[in-house]
């Protein structure tokens, strides 16, 4: 990207040889014939013979102008001297010779000063470093003749700023930036607000950050730049002469941080202010080709975000543009080539046509031969020659382009430092370019280091891990695959991170997923139970822990650390609130200043979050604090019955069982796969539509309306669940199924993933064939488990007296305005009580099912029992609610109650166990809120159901649980998962065995 800093000048009046002088003296090794143009513009701009002196004005009774006026003061400060005596003429005389004095040593001062941006001025057209050189450190010396309270300090401390930042921009050293942004700083700083540079020195600023972001990868960087650069866009009014280049800048920074972060808003943004820029610039601004250019590479990012033909096509078109506008000795001419390359690139990988990709390969290759050795950019520029030779290579297959491209790529990596914010994404493409087997050490070499800079984008290190392993896994040792597994692992949190929008978070999690499900099967391989069992624990649910992290109750901190547990618990409520707030829709109505605050708000409480944790596990005893469970916390959870985790990759699939000794059982699926669980997935939806059942999230449990071109294929779903996965796992299981059963039937739970993770394991069987027919419910009552962390906080939970007669909250809405009614309702709740007393039971119906009135009761109840129609918020889960008289009762309202004494909840309306299933291991469906919540149970259902079949499920439910009221003594009562095995079985029997539609969706969360 380029960029405008605005350089104003001064009055220039040193004679051209003594400019020379000092420019030969400041520079070792500077020959007077070096280089003729420079001299010439030095004595075009110096030697004007009507160049007035400041002396010139200071006859007697000449009137002087302010700024003469600012220079004379000025002169006396530097001297320090009283006024004139007039009385005392020979004082007068000597006073008027040392003002005279000082005038002359700031006017050279000054000259100084506008000859150093003179060097700048042709520097930005030649590309010249000693002219830069040369300047910064005249700059330098100005700086140091200029007092403090100078009315010009700030002026010459911007411009030094400005020199540092070229320099920078060529040679590349940390040291310039830093200072550029140190002196930009000071001379922001000594602007007074309404001064009419203050925008100019804003704008310099922020360009400085910003490219110190583009080096350092530190996001507090680009923050600030954009915050900068905003003010400085904000000060300029419409027709100011600079609004363009800041505009520009304001841009470039907003796309920075769209390729760092990600969020569309942000390139976006880009867009829109570098196409202001391009619209304000009239044909022949000196500066127009660069902001073409600058147009063109945002509409190319997000072409590759977004993949719409249109922006590549534009892309190239203003790329072009810029290319021809500037001529072949241009400073930024290099840049321009590489960029239209990029975007002749990325239009042959999108259509295929070979004379883009060389188109790109040419002129690339006359950006890396404009380049000097030693310039900052070079190694990007080899980088982008060598993915183009690599693109070629991939489609004509010639020996020669990937030979090429391994050579401009490697000698891309060894031009960048260690510590380059770039250099993760050039390792990466070193690591592709090795295509043969004997190239595998170098490519896994590549992309381990690639992991290892740490000042580089997340995403990017993300990936160089996952290649790492992938070939790790084909070519190399279990154990080093391992090995790469575990750093990708560990980078999750920060590609899945606090500051960035929940939507964002989710947008991640599909390939994160599988990479979580590979490594999984790669310690399974291995024999490494313990961590196959962590690594898919840490994989569930990762942006629903996150969001319930931010809730967790800090007791023990409080109790040793009060005053950190209170800042942790104050900084987790800004920053849930702020991601929610962050991840709203914007409109254009919306001001777009207050949602950069959010959004930066966001990030910054994310880090002191971050910080804040750090601090707590630096304690003793909490070196564990909110990080992920190790094994031999996660194994109790198997007390009360084994628990079934069954690892869908596409490697291999198996099942991980954890027993009640707490032993780990590994049983290998092998006639079951990844491509086969998306099969089933795809053939369970079609069922489900051929019957009418609906499929969505949000809706009426009575709609069923028929599916068109669907089939139904129930039988054979379930029959495969039974043959390659559920039968292989109980014939393992046979011994350790049964050791613990207290009951009839032993019990089990399920916790799948991938595609599995949306079928229904517990009506596995075959039912087409009187001879064999056989099913899971004939072995054992099935539950699932979104996660294990679920299960042992339902655990913990003191266990109620079973003498005690449980209390019942009982929710109905058999209308609610604008929705579908529920008739079905009002025959669920007279079920209900003939098994619940009176002076046990509390119902709220039509009004009087506030959201007010619910939450006054719900802490006082052990069951609650919801009848109404729900909502479920994929984007953010917390704001899924159940839909009540006067409004929504959401999860993020519950999550803040105090429900000791919950022990189930049961919801009987919409599918309340239904996922997205894009999010297959995030369980983020209401049944989970409700776990999360505090209920140890949850009964749901996981698609739409018949309005009358509620009542018949509530009915054995509660028959089952609470036994009659006549006779609760002589009646066993069952717990929630057997009694709502009971009540399925019934209505099995009620809608006949085939009728799956209606009686699989019913299922039970818990312990």
């Amino acid at each position: 990207m380029s960029e405008s800093n605005i350089l104003p000048e001064g009055p220039v009046n040193l004679a051209a040889a003594e400019v020379e002088e000092r420019v030969a003296q400041s520079t070792p090794g500077y020959h007077e014939d070096e280089d003729a143009e420079l001299h010439m513009a030095i004595r075009m701009s110096l030697e004007k013979p009507d160049a007035a002196t400041t002396e010139d004005t200071m006859g007697d009774n000449m009137p002087i102008g302010k700024e003469e006026q600012a220079e004379l003061d000025q002169a006396s400060f530097l001297c320090n001297l009283p006024p004139p005596d007039n009385h005392n003429e020979d004082l007068a005389k000597l006073h008027q010779a040392r003002v005279n004095s000082a005038i002359e040593s700031e006017t050279k001062v000054e000259e100084l000063h506008s000859s150093a941006v003179q060097l700048m001025k042709h520097f930005q057209q030649s590309g010249n470093w000693t002219t830069i050189d040369n300047a910064v450190q005249l700059m330098e010396e100005v700086i140091k003749l200029t007092p403090d309270g100078h009315i010009r300090k700030a002026r010459r401390l911007g411009n030094l700023g400005n020199a540092f930042l070229c320099r920078f921009e060529h040679l590349g050293k940390l040291g310039d930036i830093d200072n550029a942004i140190l002196v930009n700083q000071q001379a922001v700083d000594l602007t007074p607000d309404g001064h009419v540079d203050k925008a100019a020195w804003l704008n310099n600023l922020g360009n400085a950050f910003f490219h110190r972001f583009e080096r350092l990868g530190k996001l507090g960087d680009i923050e600030n730049a954009i915050l900068v650069n905003k003010q400085a866009v904000d000060l300029a009014p419409d027709g100011h002469v600079h609004k363009a280049a800041w505009l520009n800048n304001l841009g470039n920074a907003f796309q920075s941080r769209f390729e760092h972060l990600g969020e569309l808003r942000d390139i976006e943004d880009a867009i829109l202010f570098k196409q202001r820029a391009v619209d304000l610039a009239p044909d022949g601004h000196a500066d127009k080709a660069a902001w073409l250019n600058n147009f063109g590479n945002a509409l190319q990012s997000r072409f590759e975000h977004l993949g719409e033909l249109k922006d590549i096509e534009n892309a190239i078109s203003v790329n072009q543009q810029a290319v021809d506008l500037a001529p072949d000795n241009h400073a930024h001419k290099a840049a321009w080539l590489n960029n239209l390359g990029n975007a002749f690139q990325s239009r042959f990988e999108r259509l295929g046509e070979l004379r883009d990709i060389e188109n790109a390969i040419l002129v690339k290759q006359q950006a890396i031969d404009l380049a000097p050795d030693d310039h900052a950019h070079k190694a990007a520029w080899l980088n982008n020659l060598g993915n183009a030779f690599q693109s070629r290579f991939e489609h004509l297959g010639e020996l020669g382009d990937i030979e090429n491209a391994i050579l401009v790529n490697q000698q891309a990596v060894d031009l960048a430092p260690d510590g380059h914010a770039h250099k993760a994404t050039w390792l990466n493409n070193l690591g592709n370019a090795f295509q043969k087997p004997r190239d595998i050490m170098e490519a896994t070499v590549a992309y381990k280091q690639a992991t290892e800079n740490i000042s580089s984008n997340p995403f990017t290190r993300y990936d160089a891990a996952c290649r790492w392993a992938v070939l790790c896994s084909k070519y190399q040792s279990p154990s080093s695959a391992l090995n790469a597994y575990t750093v990708a692992l560990e980078m999750i949190p920060q590609v899945v991170w606090f500051g960035q929008t929940i939507h964002h978070r989710y947008e991640e999690l599909p390939k994160i997923s599988r990479t979580i499900n590979a490594a999984v099967a790669m310690a399974i391989s291995v024999g490494d139970l313990p961590r196959a069992v962590e690594w898919l624990e840490a994989g569930r649910g990762i942006v629903w822990k996150q969001i319930l992290q931010l809730h967790t109750p800090l007791d023990e901190l409080r109790e040793q650390h009060p005053d950190l547990a209170n800042e942790l618990s104050r900084i987790s409520l800004a920053l849930y609130d702020a991601g929610k707030s962050s991840s709203q829709n914007i409109g254009p109505e919306n001001n777009h200043k207050s949602v950069e605050e959010e959004a930066q708000n966001c990030r910054k409480l994310a880090v002191w979050y971050e910080m804040l944790l750090q601090q707590v596990r630096e304690l003793d005893g909490f070196g564990s604090f909110l990080r992920s469970k190790k094994f031999s916390e996660l194994a109790p959870v198997a007390k009360n019955g084994p628990v079934v985790l069954v690892n869908v990759a596409e490697l291999r699939c198996d099942a991980l069982v954890l027993c009640t000794s707490g032993e780990i059982v590994a049983i290998p699926l092998p006639t079951f796969s990844y491509k086969q669980a998306e099969t089933l997935h795809s053939r369970l939806l079609s069922s489900l539509r051929a019957h009418g059942a609906r499929v969505n999230h949000n809706g009426d449990r009575a709609m069923y309306l028929a599916g068109e071109d669907n089939q139904d294929h129930f039988i054979s779903v379930l029959a495969d669940l039974w043959s390659n996965v559920v039968q292989p796992i109980l014939s393992e299981l046979e011994q350790a199924l049964y050791e613990n059963s207290h009951h009839s039937l032993p019990h089990i739970t399920w916790c799948a993933t991938g595609a599995l993770a949306f079928l229904p394991l517990h009506a596995a069987g075959i039912y087409d064939d009187p001879t064999k027919n056989v099913n899971i419910s004939d072995f054992a009552v099935s539950s699932y488990t979104t996660m294990l962390t679920a299960m042992l906080g339902s655990g913990s939970k003191p266990k109620q007296d079973p003498t005690k007669t449980p209390s019942v909250l009982i929710v109905s809405q058999p209308g609610t305005s604008g929705l579908t009614p529920l008739p079905g309702t009002v025959k669920e709740v007279e079920v209900i009580q003939r098994y619940t007393a009176p002076d046990h039971t509390c119902h709220h119906n039509n009004e009087l099912a506030t959201v007010e009135a619910v939450l006054g009761e719900i802490s006082k109840h052990e069951i609650i029992h919801l009848a109404c129609h729900a909502i479920q918020d994929m984007e953010n889960p917390l704001n899924s609610a159940f839909v009540l008289y006067d409004g929504r009762l959401d999860l993020n309202t519950l999550m803040r109650m105090s429900l000791q004494s919950a022990e189930l909840a049961i919801l009987l309306a919409s599918e309340m166990a239904t996922d997205n299933e894009n999010l297959q291991e995030e369980a983020i469906h209401l049944a989970a809120g409700m776990l999360a919540v505090g209920y140890p149970n949850v009964i749901a259902t996981m698609w739409s159901i018949r309005d009358n079949d509620a009542p018949l499920i509530a009915d054995k439910v509660y028959a089952n649980l609470l036994g009659s009221r006549d006779n609760s003594e002589s009646q066993a009562k069952l717990t929630p998962a057997y009694a709502l095995h009971e009540a399925v079985k019934h209505l099995r029997k009620e809608v006949g065995e085939m009728n799956f539609v209606r009686w699989v969706p019913f299922i039970h969360f818990g312990v």
